[in-house]
């Protein structure tokens, strides 16, 4: 007994090495499928991504294997016959011939695992930044799956030969049949998956990665392959009868493609390997420009800090640090976002938008956003353009008679009311004595206002015993910042007895003759505040905005976007200066930041970080932010399951023309001994490639366009979050094409060189020395 086993272990080898050109395409085949799977699986594990991301991987191959299974058993049909001769049947059969594809493919796993534990670290390290660790159960699970598939398959190639009756197994070589009941039933229930697959992507939300239409579009590539080769079946048998007297090269290619059904049964794989990859390319495309457009409307601009409260963290505060730091609004914009939940309108980012053009420039370009460039001038109104607080440390006051006079003294009282960025006011008198002339005359004083004020209101009187002639105040700087550019409104409403306050005119503001003090206030300029609003807010009545400090304001809405910078795909976006401008201090739960140029100088966000304790970010980080958040690497990781998948269809398409030379040498031969010279043959080797470029090419488009516009929203490539962009998924020229000429050509390539017989080769001696 102990020597049975010897010999049994060698006979086995010398088996496995007389059949090694067969058995390594199985070998190859495990490798890239073992080595793909533990890849993603691998990736998945460092990712977060899902690991039935393998699962067209899976299909694939256990559609490939069966092909080798298959010529296995031919390979050893001679030995299945005598085994039947001396009584062996069933699971005994079964077990000897699967002792050697066991083996391959148990050397084809460990080869595929190494790979792809390799694969899978790489890319970790790529597109996560992080080492893939150490293996798990899972990978060991994911490679016993492939083995179990594998395995299966191949007894799903073997079933046919050993059903085939004992008579023709002993008769010799098999001839080409046409496809049998199961292999039409496995074609037909391909299409039903692949429907199925369609139904099922209807239902499911898309949040979550779900088996059935994740294997949606190798089934979707499968059922366009089965389709595409039944049309050329059927045209070829057509055309056997019409080409006939046509010319003998579209004759012959006709014949051999309407011979058999299997003939061109590798292209189905090679179908459906182009569908995953055009899918795949179309996801990560369409993941990579989402992933950056979402970053870049979360962003805001190149360099986002944000802020904490008490280091500029409100509206008031964040408006002087920028114009102190920037007074020339060259490189740095305030902005707030207030996440307002319960609405849509609640949700709104006000923004310095004097500065938009300067720091933001095109940094939207492609985005939703695009054109809000174009309407920024009007957000801004001239209301707002003082109410900026500004670094002062001092307050000029010029004021002037309206005309000269006769007698009495004019001594004008102009009081300021400021507040400063911590919200506390303070108010500076400044006093003034004009001539009989009514000359102006310019008085300064020194105010606390080193980390920014605004002006709150201006108060005109006269000293006591003073008459009450009017005067005008003719400039009112705070600091450089000249108040008066802003417009200003009496408090109190105009009546019989007067104008209610100052009086805006040409030269300043006109002081009308009174015995009491008269009051300005920031006018908020004329009508509601200009907003602009994404599709979807809407409001019971008029639009109102809500201020950073929660206060309502009439609202105007000058446009609508599918998105809108900080806010994204929900929100109001408004003026920051204007919307500020008297209104209560910045609610808590707003999030106060500095956008700044990329560019912008070192010294410049040193300074602002030294001041804030912030720290920027960059575009770069925030898209890893995104990419990270939302689960985006699963595209990268379906990309690795269509590169195998291709690995595979490649590998079966070579595998089947090299096994398809010997019986093509010997048509040639045939056809040369019966006068076909090679000239003709070679013609009709041309246009059998152009008929299955043809049916490839097509059925690839079919089969890209169908997946992309059913299954690609529906696969789970992204998490979307709420208030985002929606992932676009529109069938893109590029990847639907390159993927149908990438298998068109690999097609021709192959074909050719398979068809390729020198003529010594095929000379028709040839015949004679295989008769013998």
């Amino acid at each position: 007994m102990s020597g049975t086993r010897p010999r049994l272990r060698s006979r086995t080898l010398q088996g496995a090495w007389a059949r090694r050109g067969t058995l390594l395409p199985l070998f190859l085949l495990t490798v890239v499928v073992v080595g793909g799977v533990v890849a993603v699986v691998g990736f998945a594990a460092a990712a977060g991504t899902s690991r039935l991301l393998a699962v067209p991987l899976l299909l694939v191959g256990a559609v490939a294997v069966p092909a080798t299974g298959r010529e296995l058993a031919a390979a050893r049909r001679t030995e299945i016959a005598l085994a039947r001769l001396r009584g062996l049947e069933g699971g005994e059969l079964f077990t000897l011939l699967l002792v050697e594809p066991l083996l391959v493919l148990l050397l084809g796993a460990a080869a595929g695992t190494g790979a792809g534990l390799v694969v899978a670290d790489l890319a970790a390290r790529a597109w996560v930044g992080d080492p893939m660790g150490t293996p798990g159960a899972d990978v060991a699970a994911a490679v016993a799956v492939v083995l179990v598939v594998a395995l299966v398959a191949v007894l799903v190639g073997m079933a046919a030969a050993l059903r085939e009756p004992l008579v023709a197994q002993v008769r010799g070589a098999a001839r080409p049949r046409s496809s049998g009941v199961a292999s039409v039933f496995a074609q037909v229930l391909v299409v039903v998956g692949a429907v199925v697959a369609v139904y099922r992507a209807r239902v499911v939300d898309g949040t979550q990665s779900d088996l059935l239409v994740l294997a949606g579009p190798a089934l979707i590539g499968l059922a366009a392959g089965h389709v595409a080769l039944w049309l050329m079946g059927t045209l070829a048998r057509v055309g056997v009868r019409r080409t006939g007297r046509r010319g003998l090269p579209a004759y012959l290619a006709t014949r051999r493609l309407a011979r058999s059904a299997d003939a061109a049964a590798p292209l189905r794989v090679l179908v459906a390997a182009g569908v995953v990859a055009g899918l795949a390319v179309t996801g990560a495309v369409q993941v990579a420009a989402w992933a950056d457009e979402t970053a870049r409307l979360q962003a805001g601009a190149p360099l986002r800090y944000d802020l904490e409260r008490g280091a500029g963290g409100d509206a008031a505060s964040v408006l002087a640090l920028t114009e102190r730091l920037d007074p020339e609004g060259m490189w740095l914009m305030g902005a707030v976002l207030v996440p307002g939940e319960g609405s849509v309108p609640a949700r709104r980012a006000f923004v310095d938008v004097d500065r938009f053009d300067r720091v933001v420039g095109d940094f939207y370009a492609g985005t939703s956003a695009a054109r809000i460039g174009g309407l920024a001038d009007r957000l801004v109104d001239p209301a707002s353009a003082a109410g900026v607080p500004t670094p002062a440390s001092r307050v000029l006051v010029e004021v002037a008679g309206v005309s000269p006079r006769e007698e009495g003294r004019l001594r004008p009282r102009v009081e300021v009311a400021l507040r400063r960025t911590s919200g506390q006011e303070l108010r500076v008198r400044v006093d003034s004595e004009l001539g009989l002339d009514g000359a102006s005359r310019t008085v300064s004083t020194p105010v606390d206002c080193v980390e920014g004020c605004t002006v709150v209101s201006i108060t005109l009187a006269r000293a006591d015993d003073d008459r009450a002639l009017p005067f005008l105040v003719t400039d009112l700087r705070l600091g450089s910042t000249s108040v008066l550019d802003r417009p200003w409104s009496p408090a109190d409403a105009p009546s019989a007895a007067g104008p209610g306050g100052p009086v805006e005119v040409a030269e300043g503001l006109l002081a009308p003759a009174s015995d009491e003090p008269l009051t300005a206030v920031p006018s908020r300029g004329e009508g509601a505040i200009p907003v602009l609003v994404t599709r979807t807010a809407t409001w019971d009545g008029d639009p109102v905005l809500e201020s950073p400090g929660g206060e309502d304001l009439a609202a105007r809405v000058l446009a609508r976007f599918p998105a809108l910078p900080l806010v994204e795909a929900d929100g109001v976006y408004a003026d920051l200066p204007r919307a500020a401008a008297g209104a209560p201090p910045t609610i808590p739960a707003a999030e106060v930041m500095v956008l700044a140029r990329d560019d912008a100088p070192d010294a410049l966000l040193a300074a602002l970080e030294e001041e804030t304790g912030a720290q920027g970010r960059p575009l770069a980080r925030v898209t890893e932010q995104v990419r990270d958040a939302t689960g985006a690497a699963q595209a990268q990781a379906y990309l690795m399951t269509a590169i195998c998948c291709l690995l595979v269809a490649l590998l079966v398409l070579v595998t089947a023309v090299a096994r398809q030379r010997e019986a093509w040498v010997r048509d040639v031969a045939a056809l040369r001994a019966v006068g076909v010279d090679r000239a003709t043959l070679r013609r009709s080797t041309v246009v059998e490639a152009v008929l299955l470029l043809v049916a490839t090419g097509a059925a690839v488009v079919t089969g890209v366009y169908l997946a992309v516009a059913l299954l690609l929203g529906r696969l789970g490539l992204v998490l979307v979050p709420e208030h985002a962009v929606a992932l676009r998924t529109a069938v893109a020229p590029l990847p639907l094409v390159l993927p149908a000429l990438l298998t068109s050509l690999v097609v021709v390539v192959v074909l050719w060189r398979g068809r390729e017989v020198g003529g010594r080769e095929s000379a028709p001696a040839v015949l004679r020395e295989e008769a013998r």
